[in-house]
């Protein structure tokens, strides 16, 4: 079997004109590449090479030889290639679930900067409830979820990510537009309107919590449609909405949003990701580690992609 630095020696031989040129070019001895060239010679049983003072020359067989040979070297090493990137996480697939917008806020800017960062890496998002991602981690269908609060699920790892601000959207026209910083306390009395579906009873939780008090429970419409239905009707006036930053990425004419401010700044909600303890995918490795970095997280416990070797590749 003709092996595969024997291909190297004579494609460096050919390149050289000259067997002890090629030699010193590989740093090895002149005697040993030409033993391998005349060794793939009586294997194919027809001389490669034209000795002569001077050096060697292809023969006519040697030339049509020798461009599959560099073929087969050069495909070899593009396949090594693609088995280190992907073992690194630079190639391959990422599946990602979310329910909050992706129009805009820390998820937008990541996954594009992260897309950016590893183009030959394929994202796959989706938009599913909570129920519904949390069951495609487990079929394995989705790689990582990333969804509002932290909560254990069994068979899950999980690790906060990012935070973004909590806004109310209100109509144009009402007077609380006019006011730099909205408390809490600014909302009582008012009518809002949430989605049933995630993060609505999430939400709708949260304002019991902030504007609930004896005797007083606020007014909270849940209805079965999306963000931007959602939107749509607060523009027709008479309720408001409660939203995380990323909504700021859906355009609805006369809505505006405003921060809710606590007494120690403007409040926050945190996002983290939940993936399966088994999840092999080295890509999903990369995402963790870039997005660690990008927010100054803790770095993840065990190998990292950026720092893996690979083996000695085979002769």
């Amino acid at each position: 079997m003709i092996e595969l630095r024997q291909l190297r020696y004579l494609i460096a031989a050919a390149e050289a004109g000259s067997f002890s040129r090629a030699a010193r070019s590989m740093n090895i001895k002149q005697a040993t590449l030409s033993r391998h060239i005349i060794e793939v010679e009586k294997r194919l049983g027809m001389a490669l090479f034209d000795r002569g003072t001077r050096g060697a020359t292809l023969t006519h067989n040697g030339g049509a030889y020798l461009r599959t040979a560099r073929r087969i070297v050069r495909e070899f090493e593009e396949l090594n290639a693609w088995v280190r990137a992907t073992q690194n996480g630079h190639v391959g697939r990422l599946a990602i679930g979310f329910y909050t917008s992706c129009s805009a806020g820390n998820l937008h800017a990541t996954l594009s900067e992260f897309d950016e960062r590893y183009p030959e890496v394929k994202l796959r998002a989706f938009e599913r409830d909570r129920e519904m991602l949390l069951a495609g981690i487990e079929s394995g269908l989705l790689d990582i979820a990333i969804m509002i609060g932290e909560a254990p699920y069994p068979g899950l790892t999980s690790r906060p990510l990012w935070s973004e601000r909590i806004l109310v959207a209100m109509p144009e026209s009402h007077p609380l537009t006019e006011r730099e910083r909205i408390h809490w306390t600014d909302l009582t009395g008012e009518r809002f309107l949430l989605t049933e579906r995630d993060p609505g009873l999430e939400t709708r939780n949260m304002l019991v919590g902030k504007l609930g008090m004896p005797g007083y429970t606020p007014e909270i419409d849940m209805d079965d449609i999306g963000r931007d239905t959602v939107l749509s009707a607060i523009a027709l006036g008479g309720r408001l909405s409660i939203v995380v930053e990323s909504a700021l990425g859906i355009q609805v004419p006369g809505v505006a949003f405003r921060e809710v401010h606590e007494t120690n700044g403007h409040m926050r909600v945190g996002f983290s990701g939940y993936w399966r303890e088994d999840n092999e995918n080295a890509v999903l490795r990369r995402f963790l580690d870039f997005v660690a970095v990008r927010y100054s997280l803790p770095p993840m416990p065990g190998p990292h992609p950026s720092t893996e070797q690979s083996g000695k590749e085979p002769s």
